[in-house]
């Protein structure tokens, strides 16, 4: 609130200065200036009472004066009726409705009054330059009300800045102290800044400035080029250190002046830039350190970086999918014996055996070699990996004298073909599960792109209110922006440190964003506990309504040391929280091995970023490409969005999962096959709400088979009265014991996942 009543102030005190600006005995500049700052929000009757008397004080007529006060009244009661009808005044309205009330007054004053050509131009020209003036105006005012501090200027922004600040000037009293200009120092004074602030270029545009003011006053037409130039200089010296820059930025001046004029600078002219240079070198560090941050890291090119980030993304997404394609089509075609592959090996085995045969000439049996016949004996072959002698034309085994020698090295052609083409298949096959994995990354790619956090600006109070709060703490932060993620959560990012040894923890800063923001904040778990004196780099995020305890509880199959189940219960970011449960083919380690190889990836896959889908579709195409046989586990996967309420269940051959709602109980099952059984798996996917008090109860086969059926243990867990997860998942699994005559036939787990919302948590707490 403190910093809004700052910048009304100064938008109040520029509208006094812009009231005094006469043009040929008018002001459409002041009137103008109220128009933008009505159109943007600003001080309305502060800001017209100051132009008003800016006018009176000036040397324009008490007429003229009143007539502004009356267009900027009419623009005041013609906005209060567009409102109640339903129009939103913006800039062109603002500005056309106050170059229509100055026409109007004009007309007036002409229709009684006598008038020459010279006064109707002058009535013309008003207009004109209200609407023209308005538009230039409203970017810089804009810029003043609602920019953060130490915001960079864009290109209108600047241009517009510029204007108010000369215009501004130009109206400022001509006070002269012992011959130095109160303004002139203002003007080197705001150009060093300037220049150490925002560069060379914003430079150059303010000295150029400053030099048509100083014109405009009177002085030599060579004072804008020596003043653009000092501008210049002034950005490319905001490198250094700030007392060689003023000493500099001084001898500049002086050099300038000779070169340009001929002459030396008068000393009231040598005592202002000194002045002015005393009053840059006094302003405090810690401002200093803000402006000097800015214009090495603009928070204006963390957009583009963002742009360019999702740009680059997208282009790997793509090729990721172009790649996949390519191999897909090379393994379109299934590598079996054709007709043709057939007879070429027929006449080969002719070449190789018959040739040699002592009956070569009169044996008929070569001519049913070449019968299309043939071709359905060696397709069975194929299949059963040789041919025997039965299924060789009647022809042939009548006529041919050495049939075993024949078949013996027929079958020794189609062992090496039959392996070649395995390897072919095989080779065929890991190009396929290679293009499904490239797909899949490029499924990802294509995700985070789409998931890049939009950068969030804080309201100039919020931004306000955070640097106070801080400041009372003894901390010092820069660069505070937050990110705002696609389910709406926020992720703010700042450079903070102590000063004067002052210990804070993040979670005390935490507190103050949660009060500014109306929000619950928390430290991320990568950012650091304690601040520290130095500047360090700290996240913070918008914490979940939701908050999950889990329970497990797990045994081994009689007579077995370890157990074929695997579990998983970890956080992801985004507020979320992921339970997984993996049941191994048998039991015993060679179980453990398989399920702990589907947890684990599923693990280091979700917190890459990849989906579960995807995961489990390339940890399936892992299976497949093994070389080990028979290997397969159940994939039992449940996400917990505490952030937006939300259930997600993906089941590949996992016993039922139970969400338990007050006294209902809901079943979810899915009829899909384990990982590792077939190439294309599908996953089943289910999504359900929760909220306060559910529970999310997971268990293996290996509990499920003691109920009767799933109806008597969902009337079980209707029953249930337990709160602690931990019990409720001791509780199912002795009761799962006990009702198999206290026996483990099979490995036995169970996960249990109690919702709550914080607040009632830590009220219980």
């Amino acid at each position: 609130m403190k910093q809004i009543q700052k910048r009304v102030l100064l938008q109040v005190i520029l509208g006094f200065l812009m009231g005094r600006v006469s043009l040929f005995g008018l002001n459409p500049i002041g009137i103008s200036y109220f128009a933008a700052g009505f159109s943007e929000g600003g001080g309305i009757f502060p800001v017209a009472l100051a132009v008003f008397l800016g006018m009176v004080s000036s040397s324009m007529s008490i007429e003229t004066a009143v007539c502004g006060g009356m267009v900027m009244l009419t623009l005041v009661f013609a906005a209060d009726i567009l409102t109640k009808i339903g129009v939103h005044i913006k800039m062109g309205h603002a500005a056309f409705i106050s170059a229509l009330a100055s026409a109007a007054l004009w007309s007036l004053q002409l229709w009684l009054l006598p008038y020459n050509k010279y006064r109707l131009w002058l009535a013309i020209l008003s207009s004109v330059l209200i609407i023209v003036c308005t538009r230039i105006f409203s970017d810089g005012i804009y810029f003043l009300l609602h920019k953060g501090k130490y915001k960079n200027l864009d290109n209108e922004e600047l241009i517009s800045i510029v204007t108010i600040a000369v215009l501004a000037a130009w109206g400022f009293p001509k006070v002269v102290i012992a011959d130095v200009s109160i303004l002139e120092v203002i003007i080197y004074f705001l150009l060093l800044l300037t220049g150490y602030a925002y560069g060379t270029g914003t430079g150059a545009v303010a000295g150029a400035g400053a030099g048509i003011l100083f014109s405009l006053c009177g002085k030599p037409a060579e004072i804008v080029g020596i003043m653009a130039l000092l501008g210049i200089c002034a950005g490319i010296l905001g490198g250094q250190k700030r007392l060689p820059m003023v000493v500099t930025f001084f001898v500049s001046a002086i050099a300038l002046n000779y070169i340009l004029d001929e002459s030396f600078m008068e000393m009231g002219t040598i005592k202002t830039v000194v002045i002015a240079g005393v009053a840059f070198l006094l302003i405090p560090s810690s401002v200093m350190h803000k402006l000097k941050q800015n214009k090495e890291n603009p928070p204006s090119e963390k957009k583009g970086v963002q742009d360019m980030m999702r740009y680059r993304l997208e282009e790997f997404s793509e090729s990721f999918h172009k790649l996949s394609s390519v191999l897909m089509k090379q393994t379109e075609d299934k590598f079996e014996m054709s007709n043709h592959d057939m007879r070429e090996m027929m006449k080969q085995m002719s070449e190789k055996v018959c040739e040699n045969c002592e009956n070569c000439e009169n044996c008929m049996g070569q001519i049913a070699l070449c019968k299309p016949e043939i071709f359905d004996t060696l397709a069975i072959a194929q299949e059963q990996g040789c041919i025997v002698p039965g299924q060789m034309p009647v022809e042939f085994i009548n006529e041919c004298i050495h049939p075993e020698r024949f078949l013996s090295a027929a079958n020794q052609n189609l062992h090496i073909t039959r392996t070649v083409m395995g390897f072919k298949n095989r080779m065929a096959e890991s190009r396929r599960v290679v293009a499904g994995q490239m797909k899949e990354i490029g499924d990802m790619v294509h995700h985070l792109a789409d998931n890049i956090p939009q950068i969030k600006d804080f309201s100039i109070d919020v931004e306000e209110k955070i640097f106070t709060e801080l400041k009372k703490k003894r901390v010092i932060a820069n660069d505070i922006f937050a990110y705002e993620k696609q389910d709406g959560r926020l992720e703010i990012s700042m450079q903070a440190r102590t000063s004067k040894g002052r210990l804070v923890t993040s979670a005390e800063v935490a507190r103050i964003l949660s009060q500014a923001l109306g929000k619950t904040i928390c430290p991320s778990e990568e950012s650091r506990k304690v601040l520290v004196n130095e500047m360090m780099h700290y996240v913070f995020m918008e914490d979940a309504p939701l908050h999950a305890i889990t329970g497990v509880a797990r045994t081994a199959k009689d007579g077995e040391e370890v157990s074929g189940d695997t579990f998983s219960c970890i956080s992801l970011s985004g507020g979320e929280m992921l339970l997984a449960l993996s049941d191994g083919m048998g039991s015993g380690i060679m179980a453990m091995e398989e399920s702990r190889t589907v947890i684990e990836l599923l693990e280091q896959m979700a917190e890459a970023g990849f989906s579960q889908e995807s995961a489990i579709r390339l940890i399936n195409s892992l299976y497949i490409t093994r070389d080990e046989e028979n290997g397969y586990a159940t994939a039992d996967i449940v996400i917990l969005n505490l952030y937006k309420g939300d259930c997600c269940f993906l089941k590949n051959g996992a016993a039922a999962t139970y969400l338990r709602h007050n006294k209902n109980v809901m079943m979810i099952e899915g009829q899909t096959l384990p990982v590792g059984i077939v190439n294309e798996i599908e996953s089943y996917v289910g999504k359900v709400e929760i909220s306060d008090g559910d529970y999310v109860i997971m268990m293996t086969d290996g509990v499920s088979d003691c109920f009767m059926d799933s109806d008597d243990l969902s009337v079980y867990l209707k029953g249930c009265e337990i709160v602690n997860p931990q019990e409720i998942a001791k509780h199912i699994l002795d009761e799962a014991v006990r009702r198999n005559d206290g026996k483990a036939e099979d490995d036995m787990t169970v996960i249990v996942a109690g919702i709550w919302e914080r607040n009632k948590l830590q009220h219980r707490r």
